[in-house]
């Protein structure tokens, strides 16, 4: 099945768009929100300090305004770059200026925190600008400890960014899924409703009371809201029928459910929410509707990522044999779709598409708003899903005091909850997975590094109880020429298995295998067929002195691994072969090893990586 275009990694040789231009005396960084728009120059010539500071301070506002940095709106970034103007501006009328980064004291802080202490913001002023100083290059230690010293906020600052406990995530998305049913309901209801009228059904037409909600309902899913009627008394006859909001939403979504829908979806995929407010309606079925998995291939666009700011996501749906919410007949409810991306996208497909149509909007996400000046509105801000939150007053978990506040609902940190639990890159590399998502986590990182350590305990133990595969030295060799017989029998196979082992026909790659039909893997009698990963802890594999350049380059490359994945992942695939190969070496001797090293080639290298990337698999 095809899942579109790639979009987690840059190609090779990719270089992220220039975002500082310092050449001759311009000092620019150019910001792009996470939510698109127009790019903001910060022209950093305007700060009044030497050109050394200058500069410093431009690298660090990039760094700390980057895909990778903690400031993503532009209202953020421009109240930033004013606090550091406002901070430039106490540093210039200081006796003597500093000069450089190094000559930067915790007193030019407190100067700055005295000339706003009359302001409410202050505290959250210092803060921000210490979060932006502390990237600064060339700080004293005295001075970088007293940037990186904590500022108090209020809980749900501190939060902002963390993920929610699994208990939260129950909650924020129990909520949501029930309010995304219940408008799944309202709005089919109606539109089965609303077609029984346009066919001319009896019992319809001839109730005064049913067919006047038809006719109501009728003129908004065609036209829009009921205030475009001319009668004079349409919100008289709106009130007989719940309200104009009740009728005007009848067949369309209101705010409170795109945020419901926008949560599931930033949880199921992981996408940023401005990347699922902006998807379009516009998509590709690759499955040709018929499974076995259905999936949806939309294009999405992340502006922050420059010139690779367009990519397809690939959104598929729960296998055929998930029995989650199951009902008691066996069947398998339609609301289930709620659990998959491809389900959540297509039930908002469905629900905005005749608002999609009366606002002539290509875009996935189109909710009655009475505010808006033609009644429709698609989502342009991250307010939504904040103050759907603040509605249903959800309680946090209990703190250490076993006191609960009210739970914010966050797309930011429903994100990074998503990539806490998943373990997976979405839309950036694995590096920022790791630094960015996982390790400034402060609500997941300790039970991360716990699970981490238990599984690669685990696989160690396994290893060593497992034992290592059988190891013929040089020595056994030489004593093969001679008494074949002998060197047979001490390793269990026969004379002729032997010749084959010593004239390397019976090779694999990190090890020779001494009986092809008769693996614990394959049933006997048969070509074995399992990956030649499982030659490590096969009773059939014995290891000669020429295997050990390849296991070297073996070892080597899962060595390499542990910097190109997720500490979680690389424990679950490779501690275990890892731990194996590291008794291989360990047993075959140092002076072995070392002069197994020296002739490993490319070819060695190669063939490793093609062992790894489950390329010798059998198909």
């Amino acid at each position: 099945m095809s899942r579109g275009r790639q979009a987690a990694m840059p190609d090779p040789g990719y270089v992220p768009p220039q975002r500082l231009f310092g050449d001759g005396d311009r000092c620019v960084v150019r910001f792009v929100a996470e939510r698109g728009g127009r790019p903001i120059d910060f022209d950093f010539t305007r700060l009044p300090v030497s050109d050394e500071l200058r500069v410093a301070f431009a690298r660090a506002f990039e760094a700390h305004t980057g895909p990778e940095g903690r400031v993503k709106a532009a209202g953020s970034a421009r109240n930033t770059f004013t606090l550091l103007l406002r901070f430039c501006e106490v540093l210039a009328g200081r006796d003597r200026p500093p000069l450089s980064a190094a000559d930067l004291s915790p007193s030019h802080l407190d100067e700055f925190l005295m000339r706003r202490s009359g302001l409410a913001s202050s505290g959250m002023d210092v803060g921000v600008l210490r979060s932006l100083l502390v990237e600064v290059e060339g700080l004293t230690p005295i001075f970088t400890a007293r940037c990186a010293q904590r500022v108090p906020v209020r809980r749900d600052s501190f939060t902002a960014h963390a993920s929610y406990s699994r208990t939260e995530e129950a909650r924020i998305l129990g909520a949501a899924r029930d309010m995304a049913r219940r408008a799944a309901v309202r709005i089919r209801a109606n539109l089965d409703l609303l077609a029984r009228w346009r066919e001319n059904d009896t019992d319809l037409v001839c109730d005064p009371v049913r067919a006047e909600y038809c006719e109501l309902i009728d003129h908004v899913e065609r036209v829009g809201d009921i205030y475009a009627l001319p009668e004079e008394r349409t919100l008289r006859r709106a009130g007989r029928h719940g309200g104009a909001l009740a009728v005007n939403t009848a067949v369309h979504l209101d705010w409170r459910e795109v945020a419901a829908f926008a949560v599931l979806l930033v949880r199921l995929t992981g996408q940023n929410g401005s990347t699922i407010y902006n998807a379009p309606a516009a998509h590709h079925r690759p499955d040709g509707y018929t499974g076995p998995i259905a999936s949806v291939q939309v294009d999405l666009v992340k502006p922050r990522r420059g010139r690779r700011a367009h990519m397809t996501a690939a959104f598929t749906d729960l296998p055929v044999w998930a029995d989650i919410g199951a009902r008691a007949d066996g069947t398998v409810s339609a609301f289930d779709e709620l659990r998959s991306p491809f389900g959540v996208y297509t039930l908002v497909h469905e629900l905005t598409s005749s608002a999609r149509r009366i606002l002539g909007s290509d875009r996935l996400f189109v909710y009655w708003n009475p505010k808006s000046g033609r009644g429709f509105k698609t989502p342009d801000q991250h307010v939504l899903a904040g103050n759907w939150g603040r509605e249903l007053m959800l309680d946090t978990d209990p703190d250490q005091d076993g006191q609960t506040t009210v739970l914010g609902v966050s797309l930011a940190r429903l994100r990074a909850t998503h990539a806490a639990r998943e373990q997976r890159p979405v839309a950036h590399t694995t590096t920022t997975l790791a630094d960015t998502y996982l390790r400034r986590d402060r609500c997941t990182v300790v039970e991360y590094q716990q699970l981490v350590a238990d599984i690669l305990t685990a696989e160690a133990g396994k290893a060593r109880s497992m034992g290592t595969i059988p190891q013929l030295s040089a020595a056994d060799l030489e004593q093969a020429s001679r008494e074949p017989s002998a060197v047979a029998a001490r390793f269990g196979i026969s004379e002729a298995v032997l010749r084959l082992l010593v004239a390397r026909d019976a090779d694999t790659v990190l090890a020779a295998c001494t009986d092809n039909f008769n693996s614990p893997h394959t049933e006997p009698g048969r070509a074995c067929t399992a990956s030649f990963l499982k030659c490590l802890d096969c009773p059939c594999a014995r290891a000669l002195p020429h295997h050990l350049p390849v296991q070297i380059a073996a070892y080597e490359l899962l060595d390499r691994r542990r910097t190109q994945m997720t500490a979680l992942r690389w424990a679950q695939r490779f501690a275990y072969p890892f731990g194996q190969l590291d008794d291989l070496l360990t047993l075959a001797g140092s002076a072995a090893v070392e002069r197994a090293r020296a002739e490993v080639g490319p070819d060695h290298h190669a063939l490793v990586a093609r062992l790894f990337d489950k390329e010798l698999d059998h198909r």
